[in-house]
């Protein structure tokens, strides 16, 4: 049979379905003799029967016609059942390599089905492992063979090629969809995985993506050896794959002219693009406060409404990234998001550079606004904050501010819950400090969705890849939103292949099909607020006006929206915690732990980089601060 012609069972989701039981009708529509078909031509009614056993039928079939297809299915399993069983153990493994790759799944979901492995030998199992290894993959998924075969996987995992990838990628590859659903023998101790990953690292010529899956493992236990092995690996393998001829440079310039009033230029002559500051407009900030606020206001480490705008954004990734490798435990980051870490750390630089130039410095600036700002302008009495002295080594200034920070933290958190400070109460907790933990001034802080219906407006409205997007050049590509809001739209604009996806976005309440043809949003702000979330995860509610607050409480009460009152919304949490510590991520940079541990690196040109970090991290965390004290005084 041609291959078009074959019905095929993916997912219940996939979209194929109605195609695969157009063809599963001319399939039953014929005379069929059973005895007379090969076995990839009977197994192909297993994936009619899987299609069967989801209740997935073509809605112009009658009871009648879909009670008739099943007695043929269960003829045809009942000759597969006969076929497989009749078979001598060489003509087993010799079936096994006659298998149509769409079928290996079916195959071996037929063979548990049947319980086969009564039938067939263990020996027999081991040659057609041996002859025939890319079946693992489908056997895995199967606990109760890989149960019964227990010892003859362990062995063949051994000497597989490709059972380190099997096992880093069942543990530790992050997965958007399915998740894996491999089973690994009982026998295969954590001993066992570990060999085997420490045989694929030491190969000729191992994948890289899997070396970065070993290097950050977390679930499966590896030792600091392996990891340190695999860490090395890679950065071999870096540097000869992102070498000067095939790889393509990203980079942002900043610098600091002293003559310039203007807050920035942006010059797009020079050989890079580069954001030039202003020394003079520097020099018209008169105070900590004003200094402070540039970090928000012009070098945008937060945005309008308060929310870190450096972190990795699920938004701003496009899809060739989310597409490569991931590990389950890592912070994932794209190249808008290296963009703003390196620009922002320039921006930290000028600002150094400036305050030096002034006989300043940026610990001093940082330690006069916590003071200024909490004690004078917010009234808050008996709060402690000392920075760094300037003169320090990097690393003995993040030893000396890791602390000051966790304090300062504590005292706001006292603050929020009791109102006062209480250094006596504070020294009696030596727990660590939670970022998650810390509480707002504010309730109703963020709003955030898990709703389904807030993601699939999302995804028609907002994103350029949906079915009803425009089909124009990607740069130009207008979103739903776009269009809509900005021109007047006719049903008949659309293309033909849109049309059914249109028709459903009507009947589920998102659009209206108006008289004149024109097709128009039914709850607009709701899909403005969708956007908003689209774009950075949280709406900081106080920031926003309060027609849209109104809106956001309706929609609240409607289930479509939540709300938190941390300090700290989650996107936010996992940023820091990258930066500061391992608690989430394994390719974290753990800048506080590592040097209070001292297990950190003793490169001195490293150190600078990791104080860096950590000043900028401890700059974020005090605009945080600064907003929450500031917007619960506006509202109160």
């Amino acid at each position: 049979m041609n291959r078009l012609e074959r019905v095929i069972f993916f997912s219940k989701r996939d979209l194929m379905a109605p195609h695969m039981l157009g063809n599963a009708e001319k399939l039953l529509d014929r005379t069929l003799d059973f005895g007379g078909l090969d076995l990839n031509d009977l197994i192909e009614f297993h994936h009619i029967q899987r299609y069967f056993e989801i209740e997935m039928f073509l809605t112009h079939w009658s009871v009648e016609q879909i009670e008739g297809y099943k007695a043929k299915v269960g003829q045809a399993m009942a000759a597969i059942r006969l076929f497989l069983y009749n078979l001598s153990d060489e003509e087993m493994v010799q079936e096994v390599g006659k298998l149509e790759f769409d079928n290996r799944e079916s195959f071996w979901l037929v063979f548990r089905y049947f319980q086969l492995q009564k039938k067939v030998d263990r020996s027999v199992f081991e040659k057609i492992l041996s002859t025939y290894p890319h079946h693992i993959r489908q056997i895995l998924s199967l606990q109760g063979l890989v149960d019964h075969y227990n010892h003859e996987i362990r062995f063949f995992l051994f000497n597989y090629e490709d059972a380190a990838e099997l096992l880093l990628s069942h543990y530790e590859q992050k997965r958007d969809g399915d998740q894996s659903n491999y089973h690994f023998p009982k026998s295969l101790t954590d001993t066992d995985k570990e060999i085997i990953i420490t045989n694929y690292i030491e190969s000729e010529d191992p994948n890289l993506n899997f070396i970065d899956l070993a290097r950050n493992a977390r679930q499966l236990k590896l030792s600091p050896k392996v990891r340190l092995g695999a860490k090395r690996i890679s950065e071999r393998k870096r540097d000869e794959i992102f070498n000067s001829e095939n790889s393509i440079r990203i980079g942002v310039a900043a610098s600091l002219d002293k003559n310039q009033v203007e807050p920035l230029i942006y010059d797009d002559k020079r050989e890079e693009p580069t954001i030039v500051y202003g020394g003079r407009y520097f020099d018209s900030l008169a105070t900590e406060l004003e200094l402070f606020n540039v970090f928000s206001d012009l070098f945008q480490y937060t945005d309008e409404e308060g929310l870190i705008s450096l972190l990795s954004k699920d938004s701003e990734m496009d899809q060739l990234e989310k597409l490569f490798m991931h590990s389950k435990n890592e912070y994932q980051r794209g190249i808008v998001f290296e963009r703003k870490n390196m620009l922002s750390l320039a921006q930290l630089g000028i600002m150094t550079h400036y305050l030096t130039d002034k006989g300043s410095s940026i610990e001093a600036i940082l330690e006069r606004f916590v003071h200024v700002f909490f004690s004078d302008v917010c009234g808050i009495k008996d709060l402690v904050f000392k920075m760094p002295i300037h003169s320090l080594t990097p690393a003995e200034k993040i030893k000396s501010a890791a602390p000051e920070i966790d304090y300062l933290i504590k005292q706001f958190k006292n603050f929020v819950i009791d109102g006062v400070i209480d250094h006596e109460l504070l020294q009696l907790d030596s727990s660590p400090v939670h970022f998650s933990d810390v509480p707002s001034l504010l309730k109703k802080k963020y709003v955030f969705s898990r709703n389904d219906r807030i993601r699939e407006i999302q995804h028609y409205f907002f994103d350029p890849n949906s079915i009803l997007a425009d089909r124009g050049d990607m740069e130009d590509r207008h979103t739903v939103f776009q269009r809509l809001s900005t021109q007047k739209t006719y049903k008949s604009e659309f293309e033909a292949y849109q049309q059914p996806h249109l028709e459903r976005a009507i009947d589920q309440g998102y659009l209206h099909h108006a008289e004149n043809d024109v097709i128009e949003m039914i709850d607009p702000v709701m899909v403005f607020i969708a956007g908003k979330l689209r774009k950075n995860g949280y709406i900081s509610y106080w920031h926003i006006s309060a027609p849209f607050r109104t809106a956001i409480d309706r929609l609240i009460r409607e289930g479509f929206l939540e709300t938190a009152d941390g300090l700290f919304n989650k996107e936010e949490v996992s940023y820091l915690n990258f930066y500061l510590n391992m608690k989430e991520f394994s390719n974290a940079k753990d800048i506080r732990n590592k040097y209070l541990h001292g297990s950190h690196d003793r490169n001195a040109k490293r150190q600078e980089f990791d104080y860096m970090y950590f000043l900028r991290t401890i700059i974020v965390i005090l605009l945080k601060l600064r907003d929450d004290l500031t917007m619960s005084r506006g509202i109160m």
